[in-house]
């Protein structure tokens, strides 16, 4: 209900009341959970991050049952954002901008975004090493990068929108180390 908030309302709809009542609680249920807002917006942040972890680990389980092959992996992420702006989950990703401006501002909420980043950086160095990619963290973190970037296009402009192929290209260019 946080997330659905935060990306239909943004952060000043973000309240406990807004949160019981989307949700379907009884009053003062967010509240006795999430004593502050920066508990609601951790909180929040986290679910965020475990429903992405859950669709990237279901590509890797994919990913797995194959040869180990840089052009899959490109064409699995390029399907993944294409899927994570899809209309189904396109508030996902408004909510997850939401929430990194809050954090820009937020001090403790900003070293929780760098903790759940890292843990993105870690499983995307950890496949890129599988895959025999050299300086894999450093391009890990430009390949995140990048399809942030991509991510928040959409959002900001939905005609910006690469197709799978010209996504693929952007993305085969961020795992390329000179």
């Amino acid at each position: 209900a946080a997330l659905s908030l935060l990306a239909t309302s943004g952060a000043r709809g973000l309240t406990h009341r807004a949160v019981d009542a989307l949700a379907g609680l009884p009053a003062g249920s967010t509240s006795s959970c999430c004593r502050s807002r920066l508990d609601l917006l951790t909180l929040a942040l986290h679910r965020h991050a475990s429903r992405n972890l859950q669709d990237l680990q279901a590509d890797a389980s994919r990913l797995a049952a194959q040869e180990p092959s840089l052009e899959r992996f490109i064409d699995s992420l390029a399907e993944r954002i294409e899927d994570w702006i899809s209309p189904a989950k396109r508030d996902r990703v408004v909510a997850q901008i939401e929430i990194f401006l809050i954090a820009s501002r937020e001090p403790s909420l900003e070293s929780v975004v760098r903790q759940v980043h890292q843990g993105f950086v870690d499983a995307t160095t950890a496949a890129l090493a599988r895959l025999g990619i050299g300086s894999p963290e450093e391009v890990a973190v430009g390949l995140i990068a990048t399809v942030d970037g991509i991510l928040f296009g959409q959002v900001v402009n939905s005609h910006m929108r690469p197709d799978r192929q010209a996504c693929r290209a952007i993305l085969m260019r961020a795992v390329r180390v000179d």
